[in-house]
């Protein structure tokens, strides 16, 4: 097995046991909308906005660098 199999079955496996602990399902408000999520998907859908937004920043700074040399 590859060394970076241990690390990524073990990230599954905590993420499991995360989604298994967090199952309360929660309302939330935004503006006008209001709708109900479980808690585990909405900790997962920010986490992936998060993610999104530093990968459209470190793709900004590396045309920023490559433009300027």
């Amino acid at each position: 097995m590859n060394w970076r199999t241990y690390p990524t079955l073990l990230l599954l496996l905590l993420l499991g046991v995360f989604a298994v602990q967090n199952t309360t399902v929660l309302t939330v408000s935004f503006l006008f909308w209001s709708f109900k999520i479980s808690q585990a998907l909405l900790i997962a859908l920010c986490g992936a906005v998060g993610l999104m937004i530093g990968l459209l920043f470190n793709v900004s700074l590396r045309v920023r660098r490559r433009k300027s040399s």
